[in-house]
């Protein structure tokens, strides 16, 4: 499985974004594929695209030794900006991982998990900007 290192590898019109808007890919919410995703997941999934903006820090972005790119987000923070419970917001990226937007690794104690977006999305956007 291939994995996205920035926004513009989902959609290239994405390069000159304006970061102070979230993406929301519309395949998300109208394809058939998508229907039983629910939307906090979406949502969810827009905040993780979102953190694909940032620089190569380590603190929110970084790479492995693979030099496949992940990003961090802690449950906690996920949980405040969509204002859910962490039982929720761990079964929205459950949700996630299932429909193979993401992959999740666990890191060790204390430190936010590493997650992984795949390229699963890029030809359903293709398919849509065509």
């Amino acid at each position: 499985m291939a994995y996205l290192t920035k926004l513009s590898d989902l959609d290239p019109s994405l390069v000159n974004a304006d970061p102070e808007q979230i993406y929301l890919p519309k395949v998300l919410m109208e394809h058939k594929d998508f229907k039983g995703l629910k939307f906090e997941a979406k949502v969810l999934y827009s905040f993780l695209l979102d953190r694909l903006r940032e620089p190569l820090d380590f603190i929110h972005k970084g790479c492995d030794d693979n030099g496949s790119t992940y990003i961090h987000f802690k449950v906690e923070e996920l949980c405040k900006l969509l204002n859910l419970g962490k039982s929720t917001v761990v079964s929205l990226e459950k949700q996630l991982a299932q429909y193979g937007l993401i992959e999740e690794v666990q890191v060790g104690s204390g430190q936010p998990n590493r997650f992984y977006l795949t390229d699963k999305l890029v030809p359903y956007v293709e398919e849509y900007t065509i």
